[in-house]
């Protein structure tokens, strides 16, 4: 179901609000964004227990994502896609019932049409950190961010009571670069059943204790984490992590500020000796790149020494096709993550 808003202080709060409430019927109700988000942190909101407000750095991050949906969306436009973007001053409302106690609201970001074909879809818009955008592109939304795919899925159900295709458009916000994602109907049709399936417990708690602020669901993520770092409530839920969240690992050898700024100025020096003779080399090997592309043979014999022109083929997977034909599951078992540190002086 679908509703606009009319009211200037509905209109107001209709991008700023709980992630979940007790609306006046009596009924829980779940932001779409926070559909997927832990169940007790839900309740925590519903409730009325104290959240930490976010803090400067986290307020921007969301302030950057609202400054530049508009920016994707007119990309977009002038790649060829239909787009009628939300009235920021009358936005479209979707409500969607899941459970007998339990439903799901949220504003649309856009619908759209993919160039030259495609019937109406929901146009879901996130911004990401430069790794974040890349580990996107290559696991797709519903491994990276399945967040993303439960609210496009919600949308997509409010506005057209029916599983269709769906967009998730994101943008790199290090190099302003974007991209899309379709996630096909029978995708969304899941994304809609996982998302009913994490919520119906909730519905199931709420009928048997009531708005209790006291009796609390179990928590959904292990302690330590980035949901539980990042979690409005932890100082609530888990008051003791809250006061570790910034201590130091003590398996971390101790290093004092003195020993850090020595060690950067040691890597400055070695690197500033290196880039005389690194920029010399390139120049030399530019030069001879040139020479060997003007002879027959791929060596060359010059002075003592024998030069080569050495051709290598690279392989690159289409991420975007790859995503689109196989499902999560089977992406799952192609593609992997490994996670290694490094440490980056600028």
């Amino acid at each position: 179901m679908k509703e606009s808003l009319d009211a200037p202080a509905e209109r107001a709060s209709a991008y700023d609000r709980p992630n979940a409430s007790f609306d006046w019927e009596g009924q829980l109700e779940v932001r779409a964004s926070a559909a997927m988000s832990c169940r007790r942190a839900l309740w925590y909101a519903a409730t009325g227990h104290e959240s930490t407000p976010p803090d400067d750095a986290a307020l921007t991050v969301m302030e950057t994502g609202r400054a530049l949906e508009p920016v994707v969306l007119n990309a977009m436009q002038r790649a060829g896609w239909e787009v009628e973007p939300a009235d920021a001053g009358r936005p479209t409302k979707v409500v969607l019932q899941l459970t007998p106690t339990v439903k799901v609201t949220g504003h649309p970001d856009a619908t759209g049409r993919m160039p030259l074909f495609g019937e109406e879809a929901v146009i879901e818009v996130k911004t990401r950190g430069p790794s974040a955008f890349k580990r996107w592109q290559a696991l797709g939304a519903e491994r990276s961010h399945p967040d993303s795919v439960a609210q496009a899925a919600l949308y997509t159900y409010g506005l057209f009571g029916e599983a269709r295709d769906a967009v998730v458009a994101t943008m790199d916000t290090g190099d302003r670069t974007w991209d899309t994602e379709v996630i096909p109907a029978e995708r969304v049709e899941r994304a809609l059943e996982r998302t009913s399936e994490w919520l119906a417990p909730l519905g199931a708690h709420y009928a048997t204790h009531g708005a209790d602020p006291e009796s609390l669901p179990e928590r959904d993520f292990e302690a330590g984490s980035w949901r539980c770092r990042s979690c409005p409530f932890l100082a609530t839920c888990l008051p003791g992590d809250a006061e570790d969240a910034e201590a130091p690992d003590e398996e971390t050898p101790e290093v004092t500020d003195e020993e850090a700024r020595q060690a950067v100025a040691a890597y400055v020096a070695a690197r500033e000796s290196l880039r005389e003779p690194e920029g010399a080399k390139r120049q030399a090997l530019d030069i001879l790149k040139g020479w060997m592309r003007r002879q027959s043979s791929a060596k060359a014999e010059l002075g003592n020494h024998t030069v080569s022109l050495v051709r290598s083929t690279r392989y690159a997977v289409d991420h975007k096709r790859l995503n689109a034909l196989l499902d999560p599951e089977a992406r799952a078992e192609i593609v992997t993550e490994q996670i290694s540190e490094s440490v980056r002086i600028s």
